[in-house]
């Protein structure tokens, strides 16, 4: 399994999150409730925003959260993921450990020392499902904060 993690930094949202532990019990848990919503927000909208062929890269968002932190983690499991959020570079795949590379085309069965595999555009689920709600995170952070 292989894992990606999308990091995204915003001013506000580290000052405060840096002085969590000076605030009272009620106040961090409003607070880890505030950042557990939009955990779950930003994995729904990776889920209607990913591209699908067989559904494995959707039902493979998932969503974690560590309360000691705190910390919300939203990850795809499968190991194309990072392919289909970044894109990648064309390149060529040649034969490493036999002379060649096996490869099923229209039924038939072809023999090749090389393959070149394309370049591919990152067709991103998981940046633009948390852009779309780091304003409701941040809003919601401030009215916790200012009671």
């Amino acid at each position: 399994m292989m894992k990606f993690l999308a990091k995204v930094t915003s001013s506000d949202l580290t000052k405060a999150m840096s002085s969590i532990s000076a605030w009272d019990g009620k106040t961090r848990l409003a607070i880890e409730n505030a950042l557990q919503d939009s955990t779950k927000n930003i994995a729904r909208g990776a889920k209607q925003k990913v591209a699908q062929r067989s559904g494995k890269l959707k039902k493979s968002i998932k969503t974690g959260f560590d309360r000691r932190k705190p910390e919300g983690l939203v990850k795809a499991k499968t190991p194309y993921a990072h392919i289909v959020e970044f894109g990648a570079k064309a390149h060529i795949v040649r034969a490493k450990n036999k002379k060649a590379l096996s490869i099923s085309a229209g039924g038939d069965l072809l023999l090749r020392k090389s393959a070149k595999i394309p370049a591919r555009k990152g067709r991103p689920f998981i940046k633009p499902a948390f852009d779309a709600e780091e304003p409701k995170l941040i809003s919601n952070m401030k009215k916790v904060m200012n009671k």
